[in-house]
């Protein structure tokens, strides 16, 4: 039967198949741990049989603990044991033996945590068994005290390894539901050795020689024994294995003992999320030195407590006088005949280990926190009890009730510390430390606990020797101390998972939070999710949503408490996010409809004026009325913002951010289960991390002199270059800026003069200006190489070399730009990134795109001073940095989207309180581009770049945030699709007449390389036009397809929710013919409204009607497609996007791939698509060659998984019968390459 949760995943999927591995939204997480809560398990079933088997191996490690302890005090009583070492019942020669043992285990201290977290628990129980082994042989052949010393010493140093492997491995190997009875149990086996140790000392006790005592020291070999020959045939701990990153090995484990077999089981699902989100594969426990995990925060400090406590009570509670001093015990009862000491030291552990057996069962019923307490209050009763009886059978031997009464309650303490205390002792610890610090937390466990012993067992020789019974008060008074310590230190755990715990001892009062009842709140904390409630605002600022005008519904969004987290309350925002652009495009409609006639300054006052509208940023300081910013330039500033501490807050909602470790990234869509069949694509695949890492740095070599080889000429048109292209589409540098620079470079930049700021930026100008010299044009022609064009490519190959020498030439002088607090310097470090971004170097480009993202956020902290000129207009500096701040936001928010793992600058949490380019006073003044009106189509391009991306980071928050992205629900995707896409829509209209596109529909005929510029005029009738017509034109129609390039990027990831469902069980029972359905790329219905959905149900078909859901289907693959066909050269594709577009397309083909296995959804697809492999690698490998060597691994990696997908793509068409490459004829790959 299906879950609550597993319908919540995919409605009309199998039950446990699509519970995905990672929850994607609060509720899912929510439901999950109800499901977990209610769902019956059995003791008895086949996963928890094989669990019980592969724990007895670790609780063998438990009996060698107690065998020595009830061995040692047998022998205490065998007079030939004693002969032969010279020792009497008490002393401090007796004390010594017993004590060597735990001054052995303290020694292996410092060795038993690193091993443990190195090599893993089961190599942890080896090497202290075999250790353990080499002890007793050491131990059992002594004829001299100091021989069996030294054995004792190596027996306590090979027993400590196991006492901390084997509750680390027993606890974390345990099922949830009983963890407390079998982790309890591990220390209950203590009784099981101590039975078989008492019950061999007995029977050889008979034996008068020496064999007497040696037999049951040989004994200690058994157990050891089986550990070494059996342990390394287990399975390792999830817990270490997910330490190791080893996720995949971790799952197959927690399936097989926790899940009947399944890695979709809820209780596995739940355990994979705790554990990933609360282990750190880069942790303390890499790091065999550092214990400082231990007590560096006041969870670790409250964690700490807890274990030094229970190692501490559990030793000198008095319990190791029923071991280790039980002849001394009964002989102050007046018992001294042997063979009856021995056999009552025998039945002793046998009574306690039934109490603890009852005990281990009950940590899971009444919990830790009351077996502790109620029983330790009774020892200390118990104690009393003895003391009196001891006092009345010693002084008066005849009074025998005392002497029994006296044995009845040192057996009723074993019985009641046994019950209380020994099931807890290892677990308590176990349970009380973090993966990360678990080995090496017990062993400092140990530690303490075996230096309690030392003291304690060498102590108690002396005290019975002086004091007798009296000796007993010393426990009466203690255990009494200890009960206070436990009431108010020592947290309840039961009922949580390992990784739940963390919020306990978190809490400021930890023992008052593990009262409370664990709840889903508690889950979704463990899992890094929240549930923050949400205000009642309803979205677009009391305008109705776009779902609900589709559907002709009251809009009621947001009008009820919120319980979905973050996400969705974003949404709020989304529809008011661009208002400035519909003012602004108003604005520049009303004075010309297509910046054919001169744009005068008027224009910039009203532009201004949106400003506040943008996306009604009520919390943002900036947009705060009264602001610096934001006052009338005739208003001087009355005071002074300093810091982003609003926009900052995790409550402000406004910010467009794209938050790590999201799943639309390509590596993530190679990850969809649907690639399995295609094994060879992950085979040979290396993560992107991986291969950029690896490569070697970038071989600077810079020229030494002065720059006089251009000419003015020259100079004059690689700035030309950069004008058009880099300050176009980043229009942070001014005219003033540019004219610096040529003046600098035709004087001459003398390399060995101290290197200023100002050197560096002219330098790098330069070498981007050349390097678009490079890339410039490529769009136009089919033909990328240039070798229907004589010269090109030569023409090419020189401007990316001279592009090196002046890279290489500003590089060396980079540092100066680090330590020069000023906007220039900030300039720099932006450019860098720029270059790097064009050698296909991301790690190098996010590097600099980070410092310069820092640099940005320290200026607009803090307003230089003045901060106004004379006239009150801002500085051109600050302008200039709010320029690029944008510009590092777009490039940072591209690098994400592709690779998630990437560290974020914050730049993207403050984004709402930055005033957007050319919307503050001063603006008149910062001139970037020669003519007027190109310098207005610059800003309004670099606004519209701006709002896709913000609309983009949305998408990926909203959808593909791992945790609480909608896009795994059915029950919430539809909705948030909708409005999304009707922000895209909305984008594409407000877009300036200059910069509109088309989106003809595939399978309509329609040729897509005939995409019209503003005259009407095809792009093939352009290159017939004259030589200075193709570079103007060309460009204006570039920057229009490259902003259809992201919209069709925008729109294929919004719709990829419908392709997943369909993916994931929703296409295997739909089987429309492709041709009733309609294109949907344009993102509008017959009638011109959004596509959107109908209704609000619980399931997919009550949703949307099996024609709705494959329109929408066919929506993301035909973006798809259409975003494969539309790649051509763009400049600024090439020149800053290669790495980033080569993943993007291949996360395209992917895609499609994985659409075309499905007959209903092959039919969706085009023919067109048989063509698109063949385009993408034309255009990637051309891009590549035309920057030269080194080639980059990831784009080259890109390059060969679109290879493969085009392979299987054209072999599935063949095995349909559907159409093959030569089946479609010259047409399809024509279409894709005429233009």
């Amino acid at each position: 039967m299906a879950t609550n949760s597993e319908k919540k995943m995919g409605a009309g999927s199998p039950a446990v198949q699509h519970h995905d591995d990672d929850l994607h939204d609060t509720d899912a997480a929510v439901q999950l741990a109800h499901d977990e809560d209610e769902a019956q398990y059995s003791p008895w079933s086949t996963s928890m049989l094989r669990l019980y088997l592969v724990l007895s191996c670790a609780y063998l490690c438990g009996c060698l603990n107690g065998f020595d302890g009830s061995l040692m005090g047998g022998l205490n009583g065998m007079s030939s044991y004693l002969r032969t070492f010279n020792m009497s019942v008490s002393g401090s020669s007796t004390g010594l033996v017993f004590a060597m043992y735990n001054i052995g285990s303290v020694a292996a201290v410092f060795f038993t945590g690193p091993i443990n977290d190195s090599f893993g628990r089961r190599w942890g129980m080896f090497t202290g068994a075999l250790i353990v082994i080499i002890g007793t042989i050491v131990q059992a052949t002594s004829n001299s005290r100091e021989q069996f010393l030294g054995g004792r010493f190596v027996l306590g140093f090979g027993v400590s390894f196991c006492c901390v492997s084997a509750p680390c491995y027993v606890s974390e190997m345990a099922h949830p539901r009983w963890r407390g009875t079998l982790t309890g149990l591990y220390n209950c086996t203590w009784y099981i050795g101590s039975i078989v140790a008492s019950w061999v000392v007995y029977g050889c006790s008979f034996i008068k020689t020496n064999d007497g005592w040696r037999i049951p020291v040989w004994c200690q070999l058994i157990s050891s024994g089986f550990v070494c020959i059996f342990v390394l045939w287990l399975p390792e701990s999830p817990r270490w294995l997910m330490a190791q990153d080893r996720h995949e090995d971790a799952a197959a484990v927690l399936a097989k003992y926790h899940g009947e077999g399944s890695s979709h089981h809820p209780l596995v699902i739940l355990q994979m999320k705790e554990m990933a989100n609360q282990i750190s594969s880069e942790a303390s426990d890499k790091k065999w030195y550092d214990y400082h995990e231990l007590w560096n925060t006041h969870s670790a400090r409250r964690r700490l407590i807890g274990v030094l406590g229970m190692a501490v009570f559990g030793q000198i509670s008095g319990n190791s006088l029923s071991s280790y001093y039980m002849v001394n015990m009964l002989k102050s009862a007046g018992i001294t005949e042997e063979h009856k000491v021995l056999a009552l030291n025998g039945i002793n552990p046998a009574l306690s280990f039934l109490g603890a057996i009852t005990g281990a069962r009950m940590t899971d019923v009444v919990g830790r926190r009351p077996l502790l307490l109620y029983t330790i209050v009774f020892a200390s009763i118990c104690f009393a009890i003895i003391t009196g009886t001891s006092k009345l059978a010693t002084d008066d031997p005849t009074q025998t009730a005392a002497a029994n009464t006296t044995i009845a309650f040192i057996f009723i303490f074993g019985i009641v510390f046994s019950f209380g205390w020994t099931p807890l002792q290892s677990m308590y610890i176990a349970e009380c430390l973090p993966t990360a610090t678990r080995a090496k937390g017990t062993a400092v466990g140990n530690l303490a606990s075996s230096a309690a012993s030392v003291v304690l067992q060498y102590s108690s020789g002396p005290a019975f020797e002086k004091i007798g019974y009296y000796f007993y008060i010393v426990f009466i008074f203690w255990d009494l101390f200890e009960a206070v310590i436990i009431y108010f230190y020592f947290p309840e755990t039961k009922g949580r998972t390992l990784e739940e715990l963390e919020e306990v001892f978190s809490a400021p009062n930890p023992v008052k939070k593990s009262l409370e009842k664990r709840s889903a709140q508690t889950v979704l904390n463990t899992v890094g999710l929240t549930d923050e409630k949400a205000s009642q605002i309803r979205c677009d600022g009391n305008s109705p949503c776009a779902a609900c005008v589709a559907a002709d519904t009251a809009c009621t969004y947001g009008s009820e408490a919120n319980s979905r987290g973050k996400s969705e309350l974003i949404l709020d925002g989304v529809m008011r996010v661009e208002r400035m652009l519909h003012e602004m495009n108003a604005n520049i409609a009303s004075i010309t409809p297509s910046f054919n006639g001169r744009i005068g300054p008027t224009i910039l006052p009203p532009i201004r004026e949106s400003q506040p509208a943008r996306g009604s940023f009520s919390t943002s300081p900036i947009a705060t009325q009264g602001h610096a910013f934001n006052i009338h330039q005739n208003n001087p500033p009355q005071q002074r913002r300093t810091s982003f501490a609003d926009p900052e807050a995790p409550e402000n909602l406004e910010n467009a951010v794209l938050e790590t470790w999201h799943t639309s990234t390509t590596e993530a869509v190679l990850q969809w289960t649907h690639f399995d069949a295609f094994p060879s694509l992950r085979d040979e695949y290396i993560p992107i991390f991986q291969l950029e890492q690896s490569r070697p740095p970038l071989a600077v070599k810079p020229a030494i002199g002065i720059y006089h080889f251009l000419t003015p000429d020259e100079v004059d048109g690689i700035l030309d270059s950069f004008s058009h292209n880099i300050n176009f589409w980043y229009p942070t540098t001014s005219l003033d800026q540019m004219r610096a620079a040529r003046d600098l470079i035709l004087s001459g930049v003398d390399l060995r003069d101290r290197p200023r700021p100002e050197t560096v930026l002219a330098l790098l100008i330069m070498a981007l200006g050349c390097a678009s010299q490079a890339v410039a044009d490529l769009f136009p022609f089919s033909s990328l190489d240039g070798r229907s064009h004589p010269g090109i490519a030569e023409t090419r190959s020189r401007a990316h070399n001279l592009s090196m020498v002046f890279f290489s030439s500003a590089m060396p002088m980079i540092y100066a730009v680090h330590t020069t607090p000023s906007s220039t310097s900030t300039h720099c470090l932006f450019f860098t990134a720029i270059y790097f971004a064009y050698l296909r170097r991301p790690l190098q480009a996010w590097e600099y795109i980070s410092s310069a993202a820092s640099k940005c956020m320290l200026f607009l902290s803090y307003l230089p001073t003045p901060a106004y000129n004379e006239d009150g207009s801002l500085r051109q500096d600050m302008e200039r940095i709010r320029r690029i701040f944008w510009a590092c936001y777009i490039l940072e928010s591209d690098y994400l989207a592709e690779l998630s793992s990437l560290p974020l600058s914050g730049i993207a949490r403050i984004e709402s309180s930055v005033p957007l380019p050319g919307a503050t006073p001063g603006v008149q003044e910062y001139r970037t581009q020669l003519d007027e009106e190109e310098g207005v189509r610059s800003t309004c391009y670099f606004l519209a770049c701006i709002s896709m991306r913000r609309l983009l980071n949305r998408v990926h928050q909203l959808l593909y945030a791992r945790g609480t992205g909608a896009g795994q629900d059915i029950s919430r995707f539809p909705f948030v699709v909708a409005e999304l896409s009707s922000q895209l829509e909305e984008w594409r209209d407000v877009l300036p007449s200059v910069f509109k596109f088309k989106v003809p529909p595939l399978g309509t005929g329609v040729d897509h390389t005939k995409d019209q510029d503003q005259d009407g005029r095809t792009l093939n009738e352009i290159l017939l036009a004259p030589t200075e017509e193709v570079g103007l034109r060309g460009r204006r129609a570039s920057r229009r397809r490259f902003l259809r390039q992201r919209y069709l990027t925008c729109r294929s990831v919004i719709y990829r929710p419908y392709l997943m469902w369909m993916l994931n069980g929703g296409a295997t029972s739909i089987a429309t013919p492709a041709a009733s359905i309609s294109s949907p790329v344009s993102g509008r219905s017959a009638n011109g409204a959004a596509t959107s959905p109908n209704s609000v149900t619980d399931t997919a078909r009550e949703h949307h009607s099996q024609q709705d859901m494959l329109h929408n289907t066919k929506a993301c693959l035909d973006a798809c497609l259409l975003h494969i066909l539309n790649l051509r050269g763009f400049a600024q594709t090439v020149m800053v996007d290669t790495w980033i577009c080569s993943l993007s397309m291949a996360g395209a083909m992917l895609v499609l791939l994985a659409a075309v296995r499905f007959p209903s959804l092959r039919n969706l697809i085009g023919p067109e698509v048989l063509a698109a492999g063949d385009h993408l690698r034309a255009l990637l490998e051309e891009w590549q060659r035309i920057k030269g060597e080194p080639n980059s691994p990831s784009v080259d990696q890109s390059v060969e998984i679109i290879a493969k997908a085009d392979q299987f793509i054209k072999e599935a068409y063949r095995q349909s019968g559907l159409g093959s490459p030569a089946a479609t004829g010259p047409e399809a790959e024509a279409g894709v390459n005429r233009n």
